[in-house]
């Protein structure tokens, strides 16, 4: 009985771990972290552009560098405020192209930050007073940064244009391996959209020199490479076409590029993520999984030898009851005079 009851209890003890591991530990753990510092850098060699500085066409290298960082301080704060696991993520977005001596040109071709509070388990902006883009509130909405974890492919998200200020959905187009790792693609196409005025000289459009306001149209096709445990985007690129247009004229080209993620940024990406995710999974599958089957286990066989030693204490029973009978009866069945404690009286009192 006593092997059984330690059976039983190590059945019982693996089964309450594998409840832990997957319903507490891992939820604690699949999250975004509060010191959340990361920068991720997109580049195209081949991009063609309206050069401000020469106030002409130009081509060659362009550069993307975006940086995120997360503000502790704000993040519990505002996880207080909303009642919700939070954290605030400050966003630095610059591109740059070079000179002919292969500099980085100044100012930047173009620049934004973005203020946001995203949820840590799913990686959606939630809605929230501070969110800014440029330093103007903005209700930001979708993905920003990340994917949820355990991303589902079926699922309908919505990935956040900060060029558009809107959320675009995007679409599952497939599994890929990325440097060895399965990822998820999705796709996201922007349709042209003129997204601001502004000021430039006449002189572009082959017209007088002069102020002339145009519009700037964008449109952007955007493939996303995303780790399918984790939701952090392994690769992206962006097929982008901008211009400038006048009415009346021939549109000028802005920009023309397809910029990816450069291969450092790609390698260094699937190396942290890979590991992460291995251990993520462990932590939400193979454990809970060997640690409950152990815990079934154990708890079958502390109950089958349970019932064994049952069975056996009523059948030592039995043999000591046929025992008394054979000890203290005759072959007729009638009681023993022989008795060993006492005599019996004819009233059959025992004394």
């Amino acid at each position: 009985m006593r092997k059984a009851a330690v059976m039983i209890g190590f059945g019982a003890f693996f089964l309450t771990m594998a409840l832990l591991m997957r319903f507490y530990a891992y939820p604690k753990l699949a999250v975004v972290p509060l010191n959340q510092n990361t920068q991720q850098t997109v580049a195209d060699d081949n991009a063609k552009y309206f050069d401000a500085d020469k106030v002409k066409a130009g081509s060659g290298k362009i550069l993307t560098k975006a940086t995120v960082v997360a503000d502790k301080a704000a993040s519990e704060k505002v996880s207080e405020e909303l009642g919700r696991d939070v954290v605030v993520i400050d966003q630095w977005q610059s591109t740059d192209n070079f000179d002919d001596k292969g500099q980085v040109k100044a100012p930047p071709m173009s620049a934004t930050t973005q203020r946001v509070a995203i949820d840590r388990s799913t990686g959606e902006a939630v809605k929230w007073d501070g969110n800014e883009l440029n330093g103007k509130p903005v209700d930001i909405k979708g993905q920003t940064i990340k994917f949820p974890f355990q991303v589902n492919k079926d699922a309908k998200y919505e990935y956040w244009d900060t060029t558009l200020a809107k959320a675009i959905p995007v679409k599952f187009a497939g599994e890929d391996k990325i440097n060895g790792m399965k990822t998820y693609k999705f796709t996201q196409s922007v349709p042209k959209t003129t997204f601001t005025k502004m000021d430039v000289p006449g002189e572009i459009f082959g017209l007088e020199k002069g102020k002339q306001t145009a519009d700037r149209t964008y449109a952007n096709e955007r493939t996303l490479w995303v780790d399918p445990v984790t939701g952090v985007m392994m690769k992206l690129q962006e097929k982008q076409k901008q211009t400038l247009e006048l009415e009346g004229q021939e549109p000028v080209n802005a920009m023309d590029t397809t910029s990816t993620m450069t291969p450092e940024t790609v390698a260094k990406n699937v190396d942290e993520y890979k590991s992460k995710g291995s251990q993520l999974n462990i932590l939400r599958n193979w454990a809970p999984l060997v640690l409950g089957l152990l815990g079934l286990l154990a708890l079958v066989l502390g109950l089958i030898v349970s019932m064994r030693a049952r069975g056996s204490v009523g059948a030592h029973a039995e043999e000591r009851r046929d025992d008394y009978r054979d000890d203290y009866r005759d072959g007729n069945g009638n009681d023993n005079a022989n008795m060993v404690f006492g005599d019996r009286r004819d009233d059959g009192v025992q004394y």
